[in-house]
């Protein structure tokens, strides 16, 4: 679009702003500490990322729009910075959800630790200690399972090792792989 030195003037003004914009919210990710803001840095750290995400889609809006090719340049120029801010915003929270988390996961002294199943471990060695490997094999031949009790039932006794119930199911099987190739 062919545009007036005024507006191509308002775009470069815009342009400004937006980069001081972007130099305030880049100064911040770099001095505040993710999760302990103080109310007031928090407020203007959100206020700014929402002004620049906006500020972005209307960068967005004119390089489409924009025949001059230096200030199409300049526009490409931010929108690049804008998008490296919004990484290392994306960072920082990534960073303040971590510090939080691990602040509520953190036990007061003399609680037990309230992990979720998931982070529990997978082997508890704290009874390790006073058990025995004898005592825990003994309490290991006590737990009682129906199918560990009847293997000997269900595998079978047979000298090919196979039940009658299954070589009628083999046979099944065969008989009905062998149906559709007579059909053919």
């Amino acid at each position: 679009m062919g545009m007036t030195q005024d507006q191509v003037g308002k775009i470069r003004s815009d342009l400004q702003i937006t980069q001081q914009n972007m130099s305030i919210f880049s100064e911040m990710l770099t001095e505040l500490t993710p999760g302990k803001e103080h109310p007031q840095d928090k407020a203007l750290f959100e206020q700014l990322h929402a002004t620049c995400r906006a500020m972005q889609t209307r960068l967005v809006e004119l390089i489409d729009q924009v025949d001059d090719d230096k200030l199409v340049a300049d526009l490409l120029e931010a929108n690049d910075s804008m998008n490296n801010l919004f990484l290392r915003y994306d960072r920082y929270e990534k960073n303040k959800g971590q510090v939080q988390g691990a602040i509520r996961r953190t036990p007061a002294a003399g609680q037990a630790s309230g992990r979720p199943v998931s982070e529990a471990p997978l082997i508890d060695f704290s009874a390790a200690t006073t058990d025995s490997p004898s005592h825990t094999l003994k309490s290991l031949v006590k737990m009682k399972d129906e199918d560990v009790d009847n293997i000997a039932d269900w595998v079978g006794e047979k000298d090919n090792g196979t039940t009658s119930e299954f070589d009628e199911f083999l046979a099944e099987r065969a008989a009905a792989n062998e149906a559709p190739k007579k059909a053919d």
